[in-house]
């Protein structure tokens, strides 16, 4: 059976038959920590066969990264060259990251089949492109065939809003984090409408992205005066919860906790005017006492390459391709500072290793503690 029957044998069963094609792919389950070696040769089995992808693919974290900052085993480390290998095998560019929408022009109404919660989240919310939560491996057969099956994410009747937040909040990274979250486990599925929300940069846009999708089952958001085309998205709305935020109810996510032995930021990866302004407060402020680590993209880490190789000299870790989350390289800490609300979610349940909440000034007030 080829990619594209076994697309329509999915079909059947998900969305009585029908496809949609696609222009782009995003690939998840690409670390060999989640993976492990059945989910390697199947991989390895796909490339061996000779097929290739017919959309630009992109492809998640690895459990290695591309510069050679995290420590894994060796064995670890074949593992997940296997899996990079075949993809580049596939067509799939290596260019791992979870912020596959920095690479592309993702325009409104486009269709995608992307396997990573929060970019899908963020192309949904932001962009008002078209993608569903599609497994990893689906996304990848996907890929290969040029379609995927149209569940009702690939309709404007499925993306019509459900449930209308109300809040009067301005949100950095952390505050937009701990609000998608709130969202997120208040709801649990369906599609918020947000009035009354601001977030403070692009880096806040991703956390909220991030958190929302992590703490439930919920892959888009239509914000007011900030998704494309809202107001058609509210004039379609079909409201069957209400939902009051205010900026109190996010304090039960702040918890007392261990001094941390290391910071990290970037999750998701790190665009390069947020990397630049951290940069600039380092370079400021001096040497770190405690590694700051920070994961990005690596057409972020080319771009910056200079600069990245000059922070190393303050006790400042840029690397690229992978991040905490996928990492075995985590396990070596005992307790992490992170402004990331999906990485305060996965790090303790993947790696059993504590986690600190921060604003990312505090954060970085943490590496000089």
């Amino acid at each position: 059976m080829n990619a594209i029957e076994a697309v329509r044998k999915i079909a059947d069963a998900v969305s009585g038959g029908e496809v949609v094609e696609i222009e782009t792919a995003h690939v998840s389950g690409v670390s060999y920590l989640t993976v492990g070696e059945y989910g390697a040769k199947f991989i390895e089995s796909l490339a061996e066969s000779g097929a290739r992808v017919r959309v630009f693919t992109t492809s998640n974290p690895m459990g290695i990264d591309l510069t050679s900052i995290l420590e894994t085993d060796e064995q670890f480390a074949r593992g997940q060259r296997r899996i990079l290998d075949s993809f580049i095998k596939l067509g799939i560019s290596p260019l791992s990251t979870c912020a596959p929408y920095e690479l592309m022009l993702v325009r409104s109404g486009t269709v995608h089949a992307w396997a990573e919660s929060n970019a899908i989240t963020y192309i949904n919310t932001f962009r008002d492109a078209w993608s569903d939560k599609n497994p990893g491996p689906l996304a990848l057969l996907a890929a290969l065939a040029g379609v995927v099956p149209k569940t009702e994410m690939y309709t404007l009747e499925g993306r019509r809003p459900t449930a209308y937040v109300a809040t009067r909040l301005q949100a950095d990274a952390l505050m937009a984090g701990l609000f998608g979250a709130y969202v997120g486990e208040a709801l649990g599925s369906g599609i918020p409408y947000i009035s009354g929300l601001t977030l403070a940069d692009e880096e806040s846009r991703r956390e909220f992205a991030a958190s929302l999708s992590t703490y439930s089952s919920i892959i888009s958001a239509v914000i007011e005066a900030v998704t494309p085309n809202w107001r058609r998205y509210f004039s379609l709305a079909d409201f069957r919860d209400k939902l009051t935020v205010e900026e109190k109810d996010l304090r039960k996510y702040i918890k007392d906790t261990s001094e941390p032995d290391v910071v990290y930021l970037g999750c998701p990866h790190l665009d390069a005017d947020t990397l630049a302004k951290i940069a600039s407060i380092i370079l400021e402020r001096g040497p770190a006492r405690k590694p700051l680590l920070i994961s990005t993209s690596p057409g972020v880490y080319g771009l910056m390459r200079e600069l990245i190789e000059r922070l190393r000299q303050y006790n400042v870790y840029v690397f690229a391709g992978s991040c905490l989350v996928v990492s075995p390289h985590t396990r070596k800490y005992k307790v992490i500072a992170t402004d990331s609300m999906k990485s305060i979610y996965y790090i303790p349940r993947l790696h059993g290793v504590q986690v600190v909440p921060c604003r990312t000034l505090e954060c970085i007030n943490y590496a000089y503690s």
